[in-house]
């Protein structure tokens, strides 16, 4: 880590994006180790670097006196290597996104599980949208009903039901049993299992939101994805949002370099994992598309478990 990356780092955790957020023995710990001063009671607290470089050069007492720029940058550095350490592993998630991906997790587990045998069949039914792109015309978005059969252990065919017709599925697993349900494997399993040559935190997210977006997953599992994402820097609240379904929720979400947001939607009362969407964080002149737009989106409606292709629970 350089010192620019702690600069970042330590902006990031005084200054988080959701306001209220930093952890207040936190900051008393900072401003203590940094400067061998209290921190003021009740003072307000909304730090950026450059305001903590300010304060401590120009600050009361004795900092104005016993600092100068390139001690307060050396201080801040430190405090910056305080954070670090003060932080779970490799960074983690806002404090905001954090509270809701746990709710998650202890709605997850709360759901009674359901155990297919090999020779069933995963059903789940969403509503889906996706970007249709043509070359010169604007975008657009049309949504329509997804049904699919995916075979419990991959061995048999599955079948793919949308308004344009059937479509087989051959050799895909809805059911994963064999996926850790402890928060540090999945975290681990989250990363090991991401590819594509972008950022390891925005691949780890997309595997995540991959895994969880058309199959199913023992609510022990789920749970453990839940709390494994709220371990990924970078991840944040979007704010409220409503999926396709007319459903009220709150998403969090990870910025990726591609321009896109790819977020997870959970329902606002209780938590409960609805889907997920992909959104334009700014204008691609190639495709076409604006900042705001959804490139694709996914309600999930209903999960059970059938014995056949084609079966409606």
């Amino acid at each position: 880590m350089n010192e620019l990356d702690v600069l970042h780092d330590l902006g990031t955790a005084l200054d988080p994006a959701t306001p209220g957020h930093a952890p207040a023995r936190l900051r008393h710990r900072v401003l203590r180790d940094v400067t061998g001063t209290e921190p003021v009671a009740h003072r307000p607290w909304r730090r950026t670097t450059h305001s903590v470089l300010r304060d401590v050069a120009a600050g009361p007492g004795t900092w104005k006196r016993r600092l100068v720029l390139a001690g307060a940058l050396a201080a801040v550095v430190t405090a910056g290597l305080l954070i670090t350490q003060a932080l779970a592993p490799n960074g983690s998630a806002s404090a905001a996104a954090a509270d809701v991906l746990h709710g998650a997790a202890a709605e997850a587990r709360a759901q009674p599980p359901l155990t297919p045998r090999d020779e069933q069949f995963v059903y789940i039914e969403s509503r889906t949208k996706a970007a249709a792109l043509m070359p010169g015309v604007r975008a657009t978005f049309p949504e329509e009903q997804r049904t699919v059969w995916l075979s419990a252990d991959g061995s048999r065919p599955g079948l793919l039901r949308t308004e344009g017709g059937d479509i087989a599925l051959p050799g895909q697993r809805g059911y994963r049993a064999d996926l850790p349900t402890d928060t540090a494997k999945m975290r681990k399993y989250l990363y090991d299992h991401a590819s594509g040559g972008n950022p390891r935190d925005q691949q780890a997210f997309t595997t995540a939101a991959d895994l969880i977006r058309e199959a199913y997953l023992s609510p022990a599992a789920l749970a453990a994805v839940f709390d494994a994402v709220a371990r990924i820097p970078g991840v944040d609240v979007v704010g409220a949002v409503t999926d396709d379904a007319g459903r009220p929720g709150v998403a969090v979400a990870l910025t990726e370099v591609q321009g896109m947001r790819t977020e997870l939607i959970f329902d606002k009362a209780t938590h409960a994992f609805l889907g997920t969407r992909s959104v334009m964080v700014r204008d691609d002149p190639t495709s076409g598309l604006l900042r705001g737009d959804i490139f694709s989106s996914a309600s999930v409606l209903r999960v059970a478990i059938v014995d056949r292709a084609g079966q409606t629970p």
